[in-house]
């Protein structure tokens, strides 16, 4: 019996919308921009009382937009970019 570890062949595939995603995330001001939305949705929800929604509804498009603005915040990097075969370069 063979005991050795077999590695991950798991191919991932990466589509022409992933790639266009990363490049829109590596265009000056893209990821600021984005920030800067999401903010105005926050102030929406926050200032802007949207009375069909309850509190926990709010509290909940809250919290997705905060999370989805701190996990942008990494790619305002402008030092790196990816060529058409999504290699870093």
């Amino acid at each position: 019996m063979n005991n050795e570890t077999q590695p991950d062949t798991t191919m991932v595939s990466i589509t022409p919308e992933i790639l266009q995603a990363v490049k829109n995330l590596q265009r000056k001001g893209y990821v600021p921009m984005l920030i800067e939305h999401l903010e105005e949705m926050l102030d929406f929800f926050i200032e802007d009382i949207c009375t069909d929604l309850s509190n926990d509804q709010k509290l909940e498009h809250i919290q997705i937009l905060r999370s989805t603005q701190k996990a942008l915040k990494p790619f305002a990097v402008s030092e790196w970019t990816i060529d058409e075969e999504g290699n870093e370069v």
